[in-house]
Parts: C-alpha cells; sequence; structure tokens
C-alpha cells in the first residue's frame, strides 16, 4: 500500500518556482512535465493538466501534450474527470485545491506564479524543489507556525467563517503580521499545505492583510 501525505493525501509533490523574472515560462512548465510523466509511469495513469481557464498555457508544447493525452481541467469546466497524477500550471487558491483534489491519491506538480506564492504550501506538503532537487523547507519561525497551526486547529474547518474563528486569528497571528514575521499570502499558502479550503485561505489571507 501506497504511504501518502499525512495532509495532503498526496503520494508525492513538486513545484517550480517563480524566482526569475527572465526564465520562460516553457521552461518552467518543461520542469514540471518532465516530473509528472516519470510518476505517470510509476502511477499508470496519464498525467492531467489543471489551470485556471482553458487559455492558459495554450501554445507551451508540454502542456498540449498533457492536455491532448490526459485532458485539462479548470475548476469552471464541467467536465469530470478521474483522480490521477496532475500537473497544475500557474493555479490561484481555487485551481490549486482543485488540483489537489484531482491529484488525491496519486501526484501534483505546479508551476508557481508571483501572484500566489507557494512556498509555504511546497514546504507544507514536502514538495520537491524542481530547480535544484531539493526538499522545500519552510522559512516561517516555529513560534508563528505553533499559531498557525493552532489557528487552523480553531477556525481551519470552517475556513474562519465566524466571529469567534476571525477573532481567534486576529488575536494569535495579528502581531506575527504586524511584526513583519507573517506574511499574509505566506499564512494562505501554508494552511492549504494542512487541508484548508482555498475559499478559507483566501479568508484569512484577506483578514490577516487588514492587520499589516
Amino acid at each position: 500500500m501506497v504511504e501518502l501525505h499525512p495532509s495532503t493525501y498526496l503520494q508525492a509533490a513538486a513545484w517550480v518556482p517563480d524566482d526569475d523574472p527572465e526564465r520562460p515560462w516553457e521552461d518552467a512548465a518543461d520542469l514540471a512535465a518532465d516530473w509528472i510523466w516519470g510518476r505517470s509511469e510509476v502511477e499508470g495513469i496519464a498525467p492531467l493538466l489543471v489551470t485556471n481557464t482553458f487559455q492558459n498555457g495554450v501554445g507551451i508544447g508540454c502542456l498540449d501534450e498533457i492536455a491532448r493525452r490526459g485532458g485539462q481541467a479548470t475548476p469552471q469546466g464541467k467536465q469530470r474527470f478521474d483522480r490521477g497524477p496532475v500537473l497544475a500550471y500557474v493555479p490561484d487558491e481555487r485551481t490549486l485545491k482543485f488540483a489537489l483534489d484531482l491529484a488525491r491519491g496519486y501526484s501534483l506538480a505546479v508551476v508557481e506564479t508571483v501572484s500566489f506564492p507557494l512556498a509555504e504550501w511546497a514546504a507544507g506538503a514536502g514538495a520537491i524543489n524542481l530547480l535544484d532537487g531539493s526538499t522545500s523547507t519552510s522559512s516561517i519561525p516555529d513560534d508563528v507556525k505553533a499559531d498557525l497551526d493552532h489557528a487552523v486547529f480553531f477556525g481551519g474547518n470552517n475556513g474562519w467563517t465566524g466571529p469567534h474563528e476571525k477573532q481567534h486569528a486576529r488575536t494569535h497571528l495579528g502581531r506575527h503580521v504586524k511584526s513583519g514575521r507573517l506574511a499574509p499570502e505566506q499564512a494562505a499558502s501554508y494552511v492549504m499545505s494542512q487541508g484548508v479550503s482555498d475559499r478559507g485561505a483566501k479568508r484569512l489571507r484577506l483578514l490577516l492583510e487588514k492587520l499589516a
């Protein structure tokens, strides 16, 4: 029986950071595609391409091939796909959650865009950095992460919809945001690696942005 990650329920995860504005998108996509095809061979299923819209990634050869052989899905699409290995290309919160659901029990590769930083998700998911082969680690201090974990335990299941959950997050995380030790987008990225929904992660990010 294959052992899955305890919070993402993936066999394996990898990502390509968007850390170089000069890097062609084709190069980043090629790295992710090579890795997910390797996982596809292990898992016995052709990979699926997941994008924010059907226009994202059009004209990038390796992504076109995945879409042709395994299919392409977006959160807005009506076609239903079986679970399997997934390449998520420059996702936002909603699309990443969609990709995680489709990849559950299999593997996920993600190409990051700076508009939705993924470093803390990658660290929480134990994702491989495909630029250097390293396993991603968190840059959030341990005491801040402990407060984040407490906030997830208290309000993550409800996605911080209730007033008590929101106030708990403000109380436990607000001082870290104000001191510059925790960025709102870091918090959103991290909590998604802990199983929080895309809506919950976005709600937490917006709540913390008001405290920055």
